[in-house]
């Protein structure tokens, strides 16, 4: 009757433990997200008419983008790597962005315009840029003087 005992008892340490040890997951889990998941978002300089993201909010790599226009060709041995990898578009206040579906400025576009502020968008949380998330291949960007 003892050992039945001392079963039970070693049962419920064992289910307090799985609960307290669950618990513990949940909140590293939410930590770890809030860490690697945090808006990084940061006021655009003044030299710079927009800065593209890799990732929503602001993380991964960053491509800093000055007035004019760029097209990400598929042989350029440098913008190759961002073309339909943008994710995150800062337009600097004041500035209009125009993000192209193919790689000589044409096809469908969308333009981000930033009034007062900067505007930090995160493209696949709006509907109406989502359709250009990780599908930009060249870019247009203007600033009023």
């Amino acid at each position: 009757s003892s050992k039945l005992t001392l079963t039970s008892h070693s049962y419920m340490i064992t289910s307090s433990m799985m609960f307290k040890l669950t618990i513990l997951c949940v909140c590293v889990a939410a930590v770890s997200a809030s860490i690697f998941s945090s808006n990084k978002c940061v006021r655009v300089p003044d030299n710079l008419c927009a800065v593209v993201y890799d990732d929503g909010g602001c993380n991964g790599w960053k491509l800093d983008i000055q007035e004019g226009e760029i097209m990400f060709k598929w042989w350029d041995p440098i913008y190759y790597w961002y073309r339909n990898d943008i994710e995150h578009v800062s337009v600097r206040a004041g500035c209009s962005f125009t993000g192209f579906d193919d790689s000589s400025l044409n096809g469908e576009s969308m333009t981000i315009r930033a009034g007062n502020k900067d505007r930090h968008v995160e493209l696949n949380n709006e509907d109406e840029f989502e359709d250009f998330d990780e599908a930009i291949q060249s870019i247009a960007c203007s600033c009023r003087r």
